[in-house]
């Protein structure tokens, strides 16, 4: 495939993305509160608070959940933010996360919380009692749709996230 023929192929892949994610936008209401509260629980400072609550008094068991989470966190999102800074993808702008946007984040691809939620399943999967797996891994698939639904995030963003994560998940589980 020549180079336009690959351009003008990514560039109708992109468009698609857009578009299928923006039919998925939810209108104000409970659904949109439910889809903040899922996106949230996969914020960098909750998971770190967390891991360090967990790491300093959760006994052997807390410190072993702790330190695996904080791991995570924290590789997963260097990664991620080192990688917005490559792909430099404009995100879906919603009027109310205009602050947000601007300020903190404003690179999409790809998403940081869908990284986070991957690696972190897969870190902590092997220390999690049998039911927290599928449990786990229906949260994060919860924040990656969440974070459509409220049009901050593009599919293609949380999919190559949450991918990512996974296998920045599994390089950890090896060196862990």
């Amino acid at each position: 495939m020549t180079e336009p023929h690959a351009q003008a192929g990514l560039g109708r892949l992109l468009q698609i993305d857009q578009e299928l994610s923006a039919s998925l936008e939810v209108a104000p209401g409970p659904l949109k509160w439910l889809a903040l509260v899922l996106a949230h629980s996969g914020d960098s400072p909750l998971w770190l608070t967390g891991g360090i609550v967990a790491t300093l008094w959760g006994g052997p068991a807390g410190q072993l959940y702790g330190t695996r989470a904080i791991v995570a966190t924290l590789v997963a999102g260097i990664t991620a933010s080192l990688l917005k800074l490559v792909f430099r993808r404009a995100r879906p702008a919603p009027s109310f996360a205009a602050l947000y946007l601007d300020r903190i984040d404003r690179h999409a691809f790809p998403s940081a919380h869908a990284t986070r939620a991957g690696c972190v399943v897969v870190t902590l999967a092997p220390i999690l009692p049998a039911w927290g797996v599928p449990g786990m891994a229906t949260w994060a698939i919860l924040v990656c749709l969440a974070r459509v639904v409220l049009q901050v995030h593009y599919i293609l963003d949380v999919s190559a996230g949450l991918l990512l994560g996974s296998l920045i998940g599994l390089v950890l589980l090896a060196l862990l």
